[in-house]
């Protein structure tokens, strides 16, 4: 996230497959319940009353409720409070560790226990850090000591979550820098309905929170609806573009691309010119958009052509539900040299022949030979 510009504890194992405990008779009972996770213990301690205030301004026009679990620099523990038509309440918790999957786990657990909702909402704020990495935790010293929750844990713990609340988590929202990425969003697709995510880096503090929170007066509103509620409320300094991934579609994803990149393998893609692909950097990782990498690798080779053109237009017109364009985050240089080469989604692209298998044991490596590609197309 970019500075002003920008086990189920005491029930089961974070690691575990088994169901959350039984509904208690004395559960609040909401249209919408939206959680938030804001790991704070970092240089982004400023937004974080802020946004508080926000909400809380926001929840007096609206039916949902919302939960802030935060982590503040300096802090000896972290805070849990309930925003419930502008009433803020607190709720004593001992947890002190943002990047601790136990105590994100026991927070997914306590709301479940706490709330029936017909629609869930999971939003997470702050730093993005690299491809594997979510919520950060600086110990209250610095950036030297931090520590980071691994997205793959995060995300069976959210999967869990919306198993148990019968599917009814419609919206996960990467309010960190750089999410949007194939990677992250496959790694999450049976976390929510949707996933919104931003390619690049968001701003901070972000003003969306009253426009989203009244908007879910309206009782047809679901998943899709209340993301783009998020973006059209946003401040267009806030963000250069966000994505909306239709998650029911990313399971369609494999085999289209495993076609086109065994026609690549087959066909001698070429090694990766760097000065003809644009990478986006962020915690000393690259990354390249999705299509402009594939349509750089298939340009010369004539049998990928139908295969690519498939593979773009399920991508633009399945996966990607929404993608919006017209942030003003960035310069106009920046903008004119990169807004034409995005498409809504990145992708991993490794640096050296040693950093290929880096991520091999996430979802999408797992059931897409990205591995072989890469070993075909990347330098020594």
């Amino acid at each position: 996230m970019a500075l002003g510009s920008a086990c189920f504890a005491g029930t089961i194992s974070s690691d575990s497959d088994a169901m959350m405990p039984k509904l208690s008779q004395s559960k609040l009972r909401h249209n919408w319940v939206i959680l938030y996770w804001m790991p704070y213990d970092n240089d982004l301690v400023e937004f974080g009353e802020l946004i508080i205030k926000m909400l809380a301004k926001g929840t007096k026009n609206s039916p949902a409720a919302v939960v802030v679990q935060s982590d503040y620099f300096g802090d000896l523990k972290m805070r849990r409070r309930t925003l419930i038509e502008g009433d803020i309440r607190e709720v004593d918790i001992t947890a002190k560790d943002s990047s601790d999957i136990s105590a994100f786990s026991a927070y997914l657990d306590w709301a479940y226990q706490t709330f029936e909702a017909e629609h869930w909402a999971v939003i997470v704020v702050g730093h993005g850090g690299k491809i594997n990495e979510i919520s950060p935790d600086d110990q209250g010293s610095s950036y030297k000591t931090r520590k980071w929750m691994r997205v793959n844990r995060f995300a069976n713990a959210v999967s869990r979550f919306n198993q148990a609340t019968n599917g009814r988590v419609e919206l996960l929202f990467f309010q960190n820098c750089n999410k949007a990425t194939l990677e992250v969003v496959y790694e999450v697709r049976n976390c929510a309905r949707y996933t919104l995510a931003s390619q690049m880096a968001l701003g901070a503090p972000n003003y969306y929170y009253e426009g989203f929170l009244e908007i879910l007066n309206q009782p047809s509103i679901g998943g899709r609806e209340a993301a783009i509620a998020i973006i059209k409320s946003e401040s267009v300094y806030m963000y250069h573009t966000l994505t909306l991934v239709d998650n029911q579609a990313l399971q369609n994803l494999p085999p289209k691309l495993s076609r086109l990149i065994q026609l690549l393998i087959t066909n001698h893609a070429p090694a990766i010119d760097l000065s003809q692909v644009s990478t986006i950097s962020y915690f000393d990782e690259q990354c390249c958009d999705l299509l402009n990498l594939f349509g750089y690798l298939s340009q010369n080779i004539s049998q990928t052509s139908n295969a690519f053109t498939e593979f773009a237009n399920f991508l633009k017109s399945s996966v990607i539900a929404h993608y919006q364009i017209g942030g003003r985050l960035y310069s106009p240089y920046f903008k004119k040299k990169y807004a034409d080469k995005l498409s809504g989604l990145s992708l991993y692209l490794p640096e050296n022949r040693q950093a290929i298998s880096f991520y091999s044991s996430l979802a999408l490596y797992q059931e897409v030979d990205l591995v072989s590609l890469y070993k075909q197309i990347i330098s020594s």
